[in-house]
């Protein structure tokens, strides 16, 4: 299959429809990642933030458990992350200019 410019770009406009998925603090996810052996990582625990690893992007789970644990994946070591829709942060209500100005006197 030749990739031409006009199919670059028709992508690149569904993409933009797209809606952003985001995940939240306290949702319950199943992560699976790079471990550096053959088998990828799974991680299942509540999604607790974000953090900075060295210089790279990390995200840090509760793992669930027996004893509380904590573990930071970064972001490169990713290979999948599984949710229910109900753990996706919705899509706020998109504020109008005059709710976004503020006037001081």
């Amino acid at each position: 299959m030749k990739i031409t410019e006009s199919k670059i770009i028709n992508i690149m406009e569904m993409l933009n429809k797209m809606d952003m998925i985001e995940i939240k603090k306290g949702g319950k996810y199943r992560v699976l990642s790079n471990s550096g052996k053959d088998d990828p990582m799974e991680t299942r625990g509540e999604f607790a933030g974000y953090t900075i690893l060295g210089e790279e992007g990390a995200l840090v789970f509760n793992v669930e458990g027996e004893k509380s644990l904590l573990r930071l994946i970064p972001v490169s070591n990713l290979i999948a992350i599984e949710f229910s829709p109900e753990e996706i942060v919705q899509e706020k209500k998109k504020e109008t200019s005059r709710d976004s100005i503020n006037y001081i006197s």
